[in-house]
């Protein structure tokens, strides 16, 4: 008897994430039921491969068994090599070398195995982790479809690092997703209390984040990738605002900033794709950062105190004006120090300094 060869390969991750659809379960707690790491689970779904270990612990949790977690594995591999992809796709050296630095960040991180003598094998994986089927398909338009800050379709490697980044946060918004509607009125009446966090931020770093999703926004923490040189960046995903920050400035000044700058996008350019800090294509992007911009900067310090603010000599001055003024003295270093009112080594220690890794 006959039997049928697919043209196409799909990656065991794929089936977990079905399953996890079917029985209405989050990645989340699919990795605490297997006693793995979020990210492991995230980086399974999109397209390392599935072990013999976490196997058996897929096995315990949803009664698939183990064997057939490891023979959907095998096929996947099995249809790779069959259909030569990894051999056709191993002459774009010019490819993998655009997304170096992405390659690097991933292996890094464990979403992607292998090295460069094994090309194909690292393209293979490289096309998994972003849904696409086939090289060709590894361009900006498909890698952030709404990018329109972009000004060329060329993929080089500062778009390819940016791309990177970005799928990583949507995977990783995707694996606990704010189940709140959005709601923008409560949003903006939450505002003060948002700001007023910046004061307590070093004790509750994560307190800001669970307020704004009470309110229906995710905010993601997405280390940066070497290349991508982006603050931060707003996107929609199913409905819900997803802010992402890479702490790339690592203080607190600079994180409330950029905070306050993609919340401006969330209220008034919404369900569109923003990343702070890029070249704009056009006049109408450049306008929308602006407002961005201008937003934060009249939230965390109002122009009616900067008459004050610009007089302050002193970095006791500085935090006797923050705590009257209800922020962070970070925040109003970042202030001083972005309009070049104070130079940029002075009140270095009034910042709260941010590490952020990957777990």
């Amino acid at each position: 008897m006959a039997t049928s060869k697919t043209d196409y390969a799909v990656p065991t991750g794929e089936f977990i994430a079905e399953w996890l659809d079917d029985n209405d379960m989050t990645r989340a707690e699919l990795a605490r039921r297997t006693g793995v790491s979020r990210k492991h689970i995230t980086v399974v779904i999109a397209g390392a491969p599935v072990t013999p270990d976490f196997a058996t612990k897929l096995d315990l949790v949803t009664h698939v068994p183990a064997a057939r977690w490891l023979a959907l594995e095998a096929q996947y591999r099995s249809d790779i090599e069959r259909l030569g992809l990894e051999h056709a796709l191993a002459a774009d050296t010019d490819l993998l070398e655009r997304f170096k630095a992405s390659i690097k960040y991933l292996r890094d991180n464990g979403v992607i195995l292998g090295d460069r003598r094994k090309p194909g094998h690292l393209m293979v994986q490289l096309m998994s982790f972003f849904d696409i089927g086939s090289a060709d398909a590894l361009v900006p338009a498909n890698l952030m479809p709404q990018a329109s800050f972009l000004k060329s379709q060329a993929l080089d490697a500062e778009t390819a690092s940016l791309a990177t980044w970005l799928r990583l946060a949507h995977l990783s918004a995707q694996e606990e997703p704010v189940t709140v509607p959005f709601d923008a009125a409560a949003l903006e009446a939450a505002l003060p209390e948002i700001r007023a966090m910046s004061r307590s931020f070093r004790d509750a770093p994560e307190a800001f984040a669970g307020r704004l999703a009470e309110v229906g926004v995710q905010v993601v923490v997405q280390p940066e990738i070497t290349g991508c040189r982006a603050y931060g960046a707003t996107f929609w995903d199913d409905g819900r605002p997803v802010i992402v920050l890479s702490v790339r400035g690592k203080n607190d000044g600079v994180l409330w900033f950029t905070l306050f700058h993609e919340i401006c996008h969330v209220l008034r350019h919404p369900h569109t794709l923003f990343v702070e800090d890029h070249n704009m294509a056009n006049p109408a992007e450049v306008a929308r950062e602006n407002e961005a911009n201008d937003f934060a900067a009249e939230w965390l310090i109002p122009s009616s105190a900067r008459d004050e603010l610009y007089a302050i000599k002193s970095k006791a001055g500085v935090v006797d004006f923050a705590q009257r003024n209800g922020v962070s003295p970070g925040v109003v270093m970042h202030h001083l120090h972005h309009f070049e009112k104070w130079a940029y080594q002075n009140g270095q220690d009034l910042y709260v300094k941010l590490v952020i890794t990957d777990d």
